[in-house]
């Protein structure tokens, strides 16, 4: 209790000068990318009177940082919400894309909340007035004092889908009299790797609290027929056709670009009707990219601008489109992964494979260790490390279409532990709101979540 009560208040004296120093950055960062003013009065724990008698009390509380968080949050929330048919959540996320995907799913069951920053005070009265039957919170995203503010109220406080990534690791072990108690404070941490478990409790975690369920982003993997691609006259406005080979580029960040390209220059003196598809992670660099494929001499055009005239080269500038664009595309090269990237650790090379497609990737794939080298070393995906890689491994692809239908087939078989992922995660989430029922008095009305049965078994 000492311990937690030390690491709370450090975490406080460093929230503030911490915040100032990274401010500027994130103002920046606001100016390019846009969107931060939706909802922006929320970010500092103020809620209009309006929304909050919308919300009410007794909603779960769902907080994922950005895209990839928010759609396993959804994931979650919609099979939650088939098992108890009251259900009704609040979903908050960090960033202006994965508030734009949140506010597409609104309904009257899911209301959402740009995530309110941590303030001791403000929080505090924030949960108290929102008064949720639990905090659920996705992946690696913990704030302190709002988990506080849940114990005091005997709210519980779960970690689902943890992503416990080498770097985090390290960071968490040299820390570890701080960042220990603090998941010591929460009720549940859901594994999504088994081998998890052992370092976990390295870093002092109760043992108690870590449950293994798989990882639901890659629950219920798709086949290539069960999620055919609906743009054709999308292909056909940019001079292609559906029988032309295309090469995805998907999530790329700074450096990756100039490879990507490289390789396609290399590839299209080979292969004359290839075609290029580059969806870089951050949307706002899209005229430095267009700049660089033009340097390379190819014509290209903005998803964002519409399509009009043919173009060798579509950037898909928009959000929340690239899952479609994996059913047009015969490989794809997933990026934050090459040695020459301005960041690394790897982006998610698991839905394209979901969707049928041969995943190429660099080596740095840190982010989804130990899932990566197990899908490597099983032959589902391969990895290279510069453009003679990229266009020798992807030219070997599209010559030889059975190789292609092999790395699909093994990924699948690897990520076949997965399946039951977020049935997995209801099912313990059920339990632990069983033992923690709301009061009448302190709700006012019966819980959202409606009546939960406890003699289930998980797995």
């Amino acid at each position: 209790m000492v311990m937690k009560r030390m690491s709370l208040l450090l975490y406080n004296l460093l929230f503030v000068p911490i915040l100032l120093f990274l401010l500027p950055g994130y103002l920046l960062r606001i100016a390019r990318r846009g969107g931060y003013r939706t909802k922006a009065a929320q970010r500092f724990g103020i809620f209009d009177r309006e929304t909050l008698e919308r919300v009410g009390t007794g909603r779960i509380w769902l907080h994922a940082v950005s895209v990839g968080e928010v759609g396993i949050a959804l994931k979650f929330a919609a099979a939650f919400r088939r098992r108890n048919p009251r259900a009704r959540f609040l979903l908050s996320t960090t960033t202006s894309t994965g508030l734009a995907i949140v506010e597409r799913n609104a309904s009257d069951w899911l209301e959402p909340v740009a995530n309110p920053l941590d303030f001791p005070i403000l929080t505090s009265l924030l949960v108290r007035k929102l008064l949720p039957s639990a905090l659920l919170m996705v992946e690696a995203d913990l704030w302190p004092n709002r988990v506080r503010a849940c114990r005091r109220l005997g709210i519980p406080v779960v970690l689902l889908n943890s992503r416990l990534s080498k770097r985090s690791e390290g960071r968490f072990h040299r820390a570890r009299w701080i960042t220990a108690p603090l998941f010591n404070g929460l009720d549940l941490i859901t594994l999504t790797e088994k081998e998890d478990a052992a370092r976990w409790h390295s870093l002092g975690v109760r043992p108690d609290i870590l449950r293994w369920t798989g990882n639901m982003k890659y629950d219920t993997a798709r086949t290539p027929d069960s999620a055919p691609f609906q743009g054709l006259r999308d292909l056909e406005a940019l001079g292609w056709s559906d029988g032309d080979p295309l090469l995805l580029a998907a999530s790329t960040h700074e450096g990756e670009e100039v490879v990507v390209a490289r390789a396609f220059l290399s590839l299209r003196g080979k292969i004359p009707r290839l075609r290029l598809i580059i969806a870089p992670r951050h949307a706002e660099r899209r005229g430095s990219i267009a700049g660089i494929l033009r340097r390379f001499g190819f014509t290209c055009l903005l998803r964002s601008e519409g399509h009009s005239t043919a173009a060798d080269v579509l950037v898909l500038d928009t959000t929340g489109e690239l899952s479609r664009w994996y059913g047009a595309a015969t490989v794809v090269f997933v990026g934050k992964s090459l040695p020459g990237s301005a960041n690394k650790g790897g982006q998610n090379m698991i839905e394209p494979l979901q969707s049928g497609c041969p995943v190429l990737i660099g080596p740095h794939t840190e982010n989804f260790e130990p899932l990566a080298t197990r899908l490597a070393a099983a032959g589902a995906l391969l990895r290279v490390t510069d453009a003679a890689n990229l266009a020798e491994a992807t030219s070997n692809l599209l010559l030889h279409p059975e190789r292609r239908t092999a790395m699909v087939r093994a990924a699948q078989a690897v990520l076949q532990e997965h399946k039951g992922a977020t049935e997995r995660n209801c099912g313990l989430v059920e339990l632990l709101l069983a033992d923690h029922p709301m009061a009448p008095a302190e709700n006012g009305k019966e819980p959202f979540f409606g009546t939960r049965s406890t003699d289930q078994t998980v797995t």
